[in-house]
């Protein structure tokens, strides 16, 4: 199989149903330690007003976060609802460490899930060549979807390297007064990209982001053993 045949390739914010199964079993259990079985109740209550609250105030940004895709403006909704629920009992800062919490532990399926991870490397060719590929395939779609804008890819033997110049995730959690979360997929990343490192032949950096005060978020995916030995920091 060639990896453009994949279900995933070109594929940007849908998961692979199984992938969402999982991805809901960790949250329920990271929400069931963090309240107790007996806290969850209100808890969804609190999410459930939330909810409702960001439709009538916010109509504006969902709208403009359904004009990407229908995942997007559900997925902007739930994390804000949570977010805001969480802050009503404990507080912002830590509803956000709990929401940075949950991007890591979620990464462990969803990084795998988005490159088809298991398939990707039973491909035909080169492993690294085919993950620039799926990386190219992705980026390519929320470029176009307005998800994630970037500058054009700059490719050679041993690296794919693009900038993503504005975050829609951004702009709209700022939007629904949650900036907290700004953070949220970078967190992601940099939980979920080392995992598929040695599986994709690769070696992953970004030594800024637009979340954590950088001018984009500068992505660059080595061949493994190619990255350069200078210190870095992933942001």
């Amino acid at each position: 199989m060639k990896v453009e045949e994949l279900e995933m390739y070109g594929k940007a914010l849908e998961m692979p149903i199984e992938a969402l199964k999982k991805q809901k079993k960790i949250v329920f259990h990271l929400l069931r330690r963090e309240f107790g079985l007996l806290g969850l109740v209100p808890l969804l209550l609190g999410i459930q007003k939330h909810r409702k609250r960001l439709k009538k105030e916010y109509p504006v940004a969902l709208q403009e976060a359904k004009n990407i895709s229908d995942v997007f403006e559900k997925e902007l909704t739930v994390m804000g609802s949570l977010f805001f629920a969480i802050a009503d009992k404990k507080g912002r800062k830590s509803a956000q460490d709990f929401m940075v919490k949950m991007a890591r532990d979620v990464a462990l399926v969803s990084m795998p899930a988005i490159y088809q991870l298991n398939d990707l490397v039973k491909c035909e060719g080169d492993v690294f060549d085919n993950f620039k590929k799926m990386n190219r395939a992705l980026f390519t779609t929320t470029n176009r979807m307005g998800t994630w804008k970037h500058n054009g890819f700059h490719e050679s033997k041993n690296l794919l390297e693009f900038k993503v110049t504005t975050c829609a995730n951004i702009e709209l959690f700022e939007a629904i007064d949650c900036p907290e979360l700004n953070v949220f997929g970078c967190e992601h990343d940099l939980a979920g990209y080392p995992l598929i490192e040695e599986a994709t032949h690769s070696e992953f950096r970004r030594h800024c982001t637009l979340a954590k005060g950088g001018d984009c978020c500068h992505f660059k995916f080595y061949r493994k053993g190619t990255a350069p030995a200078d210190p870095f920091i992933n942001k």
